[in-house]
C-alpha cells in the first residue's frame, strides 16, 4: 500500500497550468502573485490574506512580508450577515471558521483553483446551506487594479436572506510608514466617500506618490 504525499492533494486540470488543492489552508506558507505588465503587484493566500501594490510608496493594503502574510488579521474580507443565523465570512476569516478549520470532520469544505495569475476559492459550508466563490485576478490591459468576484449559493431549498458587507482595510501609503510616523500618516488620509466605495488620499508630504485608492463595490444580481 502506498503512502500518500502532500503532492497527491494537488490536481492538474489542463496543460495551461490550472490546478486545484482541497482545503489549502491546512497547507503550511502557500501564496500566490497577480500582477499585469502595468506594475500592478499583488499576493494573496488562501484565506485572501497579502498586500496589493504599484511600488514601494503606494501600498492599497498593508505591507506584508512572507511571514506576515499568515499572522496578520489584514485580509480582503466578504461577510454575509444571514438572517437569523449568524455572521459567516465568505473567505473563512469568522473565529468560528478559524477554530474549526483543522477539524477533519468540520462543516465547510474548501478548494482552491488557480492559474496563471488568477486565485479562486470555493467555500461550502453544510450547516448553513450556503457556498461561496470568491475569484481575485489583476486584468491584462493598462488598469492598475485587482478584480474581486464574489458569488454565493443557497444550498437549500429554503430562501436565504442575509445582508452582504465587503471589507478590504485601506492602509494606502508608503511602506516606509510602517516604522515612520505610522499612526499619523494614518490620521492625515483624506477620505471621500462616492456612489461606489471610498476614495483615499495620503496627504502627508513625506510620501513622494500621491495616489488615489479606489474600493469599488459590486452590484449583488439573485439567482432566479
Amino acid at each position: 500500500m502506498s503512502k500518500k504525499t502532500p503532492m497527491d492533494r494537488w490536481f492538474f486540470e489542463n496543460n495551461d497550468g490550472e490546478f486545484t488543492l482541497m482545503n489549502p489552508h491546512k497547507s503550511s506558507g502557500i501564496y500566490f502573485p497577480l500582477a499585469n505588465e502595468e506594475g500592478m503587484m499583488s499576493s494573496i493566500t488562501p484565506l485572501l490574506a497579502g498586500d496589493i501594490k504599484t511600488g514601494q510608496n503606494t501600498f492599497l493594503m498593508e505591507p506584508v512580508s512572507v511571514r506576515d502574510l499568515h499572522n496578520s488579521q489584514v485580509s480582503r474580507n466578504f461577510w454575509l450577515n444571514i438572517e437569523g443565523k449568524e455572521v459567516w465570512s465568505a473567505v473563512g476569516n469568522s473565529l468560528v471558521q478559524r477554530t474549526l478549520c483543522f477539524e477533519d470532520d468540520g462543516e465547510e469544505e474548501v478548494k482552491m483553483e488557480a492559474g496563471f495569475l488568477w486565485h479562486r476559492i470555493i467555500r461550502s459550508n453544510s450547516r448553513l446551506g450556503v457556498k461561496s466563490e470568491v475569484t481575485n485576478f489583476v486584468p491584462v490591459n493598462e488598469h492598475k487594479a485587482e478584480l474581486m468576484k464574489v458569488t454565493i449559493t443557497n444550498n437549500r431549498p429554503e430562501a436565504l436572506k442575509f445582508t452582504p458587507t465587503a471589507a478590504v482595510p485601506i492602509y494606502g501609503r508608503s511602506a516606509d510608514n510602517l516604522r515612520d510616523h505610522r499612526h499619523v500618516t494614518s490620521l492625515l488620509h483624506r477620505i471621500n466617500l462616492d456612489e461606489y466605495g471610498v476614495i483615499v488620499t495620503p496627504t502627508c508630504k513625506r510620501q513622494t506618490v500621491h495616489t488615489f485608492y479606489e474600493y469599488k463595490s459590486c452590484e449583488i444580481i439573485p439567482l432566479e
